[in-house]
């Protein structure tokens, strides 16, 4: 059976993968002269290992991708460490990463640190999500985990993160955040590219063919191309939408409804440590900062992996129509390095060099009983046709 994949990220290549395996032709189309898609990598001259443009580990929680490096014989490559993650209020910075140090954490009262230690335990364990659609999180946090720990840890994250639309998010998505999160964290040796890397690898040696810098503008256009038995798609719904004028008007209404929200980041190249305390991943829970976090790669990976040179994530989520996926880099870190300078007012910034990263369709914007209402389906109307996207994980 011919089968065609629309985009080469991870889930593309994934998909690709599995189908080439059991003996399919499979052909994936990847619009961009690189795979990987959000999660893809890149490598300076000087550097041993590749960088993501978009911070990003893997949980020890994350067994989809265990049981996946195991088939592809790279596990040997994929470490765990256990990074410090911190929060930043009030103008300091605060470890925030363990039972110690919420217990220690001096912004809440004993009450709050309680029970949101409790609930946290809760929601580790719980296996049932679905009921948690019909609450949002907000009202979850505060009848749960009280009105203190509701402002001081969780409001700046679901507003810097959703925008105005953070009163809807479902508790679901709460617990997803919870229940996944791990002390100890993964990554690959050389970087995670070599996961997709592997997977390309493996895709063409099950003789499926993979095609960079090939957009499908309307899929009618496969079939001059390759007549595909079927056509899995893996792009966002806007894409999804522009590529299949054909869809049935009730599908079409569906995806129209859902929302995603964009990512910026810089990649910052500094030649020393920003984070002296060695926190790896900083929340920004301070009110007016125009980023959501401050990731030091190199707290969590040696820099000398990468020429010595000292590896710092700063961005964030913005709605599509934001500024800053208008401006130049230099403009973006010109009105970041304030704030930068706030967290570590000491800090010389000698810059060697620096990268901007965006992508308009990074986040979902999950709404109440989002599973039953609001998804549509991955097999769609049209015969043969399937859609899948973030908006499906």
């Amino acid at each position: 059976m011919k089968v065609a994949v629309i985009g080469a990220g991870f889930s593309g290549l994934t998909a690709a993968y599995y189908l080439s395996q059991k003996g399919h032709s499979v052909f994936v189309f990847e619009k961009e002269s690189e795979l990987g898609g959000l999660g893809g990598s890149f490598k300076n001259n000087n550097w041993e290992w590749s960088l993501e443009r978009y911070y990003h580990h893997f949980f020890s929680s994350d067994k989809e991708v265990l049981e996946l490096a195991k088939e592809l014989e790279i596990e040997n490559k994929l470490f765990f460490k256990i990074p410090k993650s911190s929060i930043f209020v009030d103008g300091n910075i605060y470890r925030f990463d363990n039972p110690r140090s919420v217990l220690s954490f001096s912004k809440l009262n004993l009450a709050d640190k309680v029970k949101t230690g409790i609930v946290s335990a809760f929601l580790k364990i719980n296996p049932f999500w679905k009921p948690l659609e019909k609450i949002t999180a907000e009202k979850f946090i505060r009848t749960f985990m009280g009105e203190g720990s509701f402002n001081t840890l969780w409001k700046p994250l679901l507003e810097s993160k959703f925008g105005g639309d953070y009163h809807q998010i479902p508790a679901s998505w709460f617990w997803t955040r919870v229940k996944k999160r791990s002390f100890s964290l993964g990554y690959f040796e050389g970087g995670n590219q070599i996961l997709i890397n592997k997977l390309a690898e493996n895709i063409k040696n099950n003789k499926g063919r993979i095609f960079l810098n090939m957009e499908i503008k309307n899929l009618n256009d496969l079939n001059h191309f390759n007549n595909s038995d079927k056509i899995f798609v893996t792009a966002p719904a806007q894409v999804f939408l522009k590529i299949t004028p054909d869809l049935p008007e009730s599908y079409k209404n569906k995806i129209q409804n859902l929302k995603m929200i964009g990512c910026l980041n810089l990649v910052l190249s500094l030649k020393d440590k920003f984070l002296a305390d060695n926190t790896y991943w900083l929340n920004i829970n301070e009110p007016g900062f125009p980023f959501i976090a401050v990731v030091e790669h190199t707290n969590f990976i040696d820099p000398k992996h990468y020429g010595g040179e000292h590896l710092v994530y700063v961005g964030g989520y913005y709605p599509q129509n934001h500024r800053y996926f208008k401006m130049k880099k230099e403009d973006i870190l010109k009105e970041f390095l304030p704030y930068l300078k706030k967290i570590n007012p000491n800090f010389k910034f000698q810059i060697s060099n620096f990268k901007l990263f965006s992508d308009l369709y990074a986040q979902p914007i999950p709404t109440l009983n989002y599973s039953q209402t609001s998804l549509p389906s991955i097999k769609t109307p049209i015969p043969n046709l399937f859609w899948t996207s973030l908006h499906h994980v």
